[in-house]
């Protein structure tokens, strides 16, 4: 085809030339739209928006510094909001909460579908309140038994291994504990990973938190192309590996097999987690409808699917949210040896030599400062994120149904304005400062961590038993400031955290 009688161009050049122009309109069609706005925010990609891979997540706090309290990004082609401004956060967790109740769909192989943070509106509120009676002081304060049990256990193996080993890789021992307590105080059963760091539930919980490059490929395909992720799930290629999901599975089928032999048998019903979840699964009757016929009803009810959901999600969650927890938490007291003799000596004054239980771990003030801080520090959910139901205008800014608002934690943790030094490890700013919506660790609002109470029994008890007895220390090589991993599902160093462990004289 000759162009202006000139130039010979064959015509699939021109084709050619023409697609690549209309994708790339495509591809950036609505890239104007915040600035219309008068939105700040980091450039997007044609197709790809700012989501590169998955770790984005970790560049929503160094964005948050640039372009201030609201801003917008792109997921593929659709615009998202960031927001750290409190005022309108309140509006997002409490004011307005039925409009921002969902959180964002990620990719997950079923059941783990159907598990409590992937859940929407009614099904989200009919599985949550069958769940929160398991989180009762009374409910906690029996498994106090059972967790100091674990926590000993933890303290024997710090002893018993400093004379062999000089480097304690600490997510390694306290990941171990938070999976021995979950699989007791949660369903009944002794593991004993503790003594066996390589116990099946251990390193399947550890294979779900290792994201492969290839994992994170496919989630960026599944942002430009949706209609890929049922085959990525199947592929087993998501996010969430299938085969970590298909053995906590296959545990809990059993587990719950094993209960219903136990009360065939009619033995006594077991105070857990799961027997709470059976229970909730137990259809009531027999009834009569309006027609007088004799039916079965439920007003509570949970599928076994939901059951096994909810199962996965406690071992899963159990086992990285506490043990990062208390990895930081003893890398901050390895940093600052006067704040662990700080902490040693409330728990010398106030327990004595008392077992630490439900009551008189909330006498020990400091120690919750402590723990309260590194979760400021190193929030195991970095970043949380809502989805808008119906369009809403907060302070001046319209929110858009469907869209996507994300909340980036550390951002907020660290923010200048809200914490005086805020990259400063400082218990005491705890005493004075009290937990507002500037503090979002568990979340904050109806949909606040379901399992923050018992996390932070956990964490209590553990350390009030292992600093009786060792204290942490500084490597060489330990150092001052931590660098993280690219995880789009929770806060991970790129280095294991390693530390020394000395007797306490």
């Amino acid at each position: 085809m000759e162009i202006l009688g000139l130039v010979d161009v064959p015509l699939y050049y021109l084709l050619a030339l023409a697609a690549f122009v209309l994708a790339y309109i495509y591809g950036t069609w609505n890239h104007n739209y915040f600035k219309k706005r008068d939105i700040p925010g980091p450039a997007p990609y044609p197709f790809v928006g700012n989501t590169f891979d998955v770790g984005f997540q970790n560049d929503l706090y160094d964005w948050s510094q640039k372009y201030g309290t609201v801003y917008g990004i792109f997921l593929g082609r659709q615009p998202a909001y960031v927001i750290t401004d409190l005022e309108i956060l309140k509006e997002v967790f409490v004011k307005s909460f039925d409009n921002f109740r969902n959180r964002r769909k990620f990719p997950l192989p079923y059941p783990f579908s159907l598990a409590l943070f992937a859940l929407e509106d009614d099904t989200w509120k009919r599985v949550r309140n069958i769940m929160t009676p398991t989180f009762t002081g009374v409910k906690l304060r029996r498994m106090c038994g059972a967790i100091n049990d674990c926590a000993k256990t933890l303290t024997t193996n710090f002893s018993k291994d400093r004379g062999v080993n000089h480097r304690f890789n600490m997510k390694q021992y306290f990941g171990s504990y938070a999976t021995d307590v979950i699989a007791q105080t949660a369903f009944g059963i002794q593991i004993d990973s503790q003594n066996n760091f390589n116990d099946p539930f251990v390193a399947n919980a550890k294979m779900l938190f290792a994201t492969t490059k290839l994992a994170e490929a496919c989630a960026t395909l599944t942002n430009l192309v949706p209609i890929l992720e049922p085959i990525f799930i199947n592929l087993g290629l998501g996010i969430f590996p299938r085969k970590v999901v298909t053995f906590f599975e296959k545990i809990t089928a059993e587990l719950i097999e094993q209960r219903r032999n136990e009360i065939a048998r009619r033995q006594e019903p077991r105070p857990d987690f799961l027997q709470l979840m059976m229970d909730a699964s137990t259809e009531e009757g027999p009834g009569e409808n309006a027609n007088g016929e004799t039916v079965k009803h439920s007003v509570r009810h949970l599928s076994e699917e939901e059951i096994v959901a909810q199962c996965i999600l406690f071992f899963i969650a159990g086992y990285d949210t506490t043990g990062s927890t208390l990895t930081y938490t003893a890398y901050n007291l390895a940093k600052n040896p006067d704040v662990q003799e700080k902490v040693y000596n409330e728990i010398k004054e106030i327990l004595g030599n008392e077992e630490p239980n439900y009551d008189n771990i909330g006498k020990l003030k400091y120690l919750d400062n402590v723990i309260t801080e590194t979760l400021r520090l190193y929030p195991p959910g970095f970043v949380l994120n809502r989805v808008v139901s119906e369009t809403i205008q907060i302070r001046g800014l319209t929110l858009s149904k469907g869209q996507t608002v994300f909340i980036p934690v550390m951002a907020i943790h660290r923010d200048p304005q809200l914490y005086e030094d805020p990259d400063s490890f400082k218990p005491e700013r705890h005493e004075e400062q009290a937990k507002t919506i500037s503090f979002q660790a568990f979340g904050f609002g109806p949909r606040i961590c379901i399992g923050m109470r018992l996390a932070l029994v956990e964490v209590k008890v553990a350390l009030a038993n292992v600093l009786r007895t060792v204290k942490f220390e500084r490597l060489p090589d330990t150092p001052d400031v931590l660098t993280f991993a690219r995880n789009p599902n929770i806060l991970q160093t790129k280095e294991d955290i390693m530390l020394k462990v000395s007797p306490r004289c």
